[in-house]
């Protein structure tokens, strides 16, 4: 077995970017078999010699930095419209997602939520951003309320407000409330 290899695939598996970690995590998998090492059996191994390995790594027991993990999703979400008055939000590299079923206006106007939400889902794992729907109300100069806006807004310092959808506020309260279920659910990386 090439060590310098193997060291290569072992810090593949440390890495942020999904792909690069099932890279090093197929490369050892076949470095092992070539040597008649069960993958799985290693883990077994690491398991049963957990207390060993803490006693020989202090390091590997250091208290996690506080706040949320950082966003690691790599590729690209999709959404669609699977039936009338439905949005699918689909997790990158998967090929089925989440459907959100629309009430009202909402459910009429499914194409452009389902563009706004791609959009805002894009711009968060582009920018390793968590967001929450929010709703933004645009009032007149009397302060009466024009129309409401359903938006992403991200953690991120700097980051522009993403538009999903635009309505009454009754319909786009409805729209936020099951959106941000949809996105609880098939994004849980992503919710802030």
């Amino acid at each position: 077995m090439d060590n310098e290899v193997f060291v290569k695939m072992v810090k593949l598996t440390g890495s942020d970017n999904d792909a690069e970690v099932v890279m090093g995590l197929r490369g050892l998998q076949g470095m092992l078999s070539d040597e008649g090492i069960d993958f799985p059996g290693v883990f077994k191994y690491v398991l049963a010699h957990l207390a060993d390995i803490k006693a020989q790594y202090p390091k590997a027991t250091a208290q996690a930095p506080k706040g949320p993990a950082p966003v690691t999703l790599s590729g690209m979400p999709q959404c669609r419209v699977p039936k009338p008055g439905c949005v699918e939000l689909i997790p990158p590299g998967k090929l089925e997602g989440i459907v959100v079923q629309m009430q009202g206006a909402a459910a009429d106007a499914a194409d452009v939520i389902s563009l706004g939400m791609k959009d805002a889902l894009v711009a968060a794992i582009l920018n390793k951003s968590r967001f929450k729907l929010k709703i933004f109300d645009v009032k007149n100069n009397r302060g009466d309320v024009m129309e409401s806006i359903l938006q992403a807004e991200y953690e991120r310092e700097g980051m522009m407000p993403v538009k999903v959808w635009s309505n009454v506020r009754g319909e786009v309260a409805a729209l936020a409330t099951v959106m941000r279920q949809g996105v609880k659910t098939g994004f849980p990386e992503l919710a802030a």
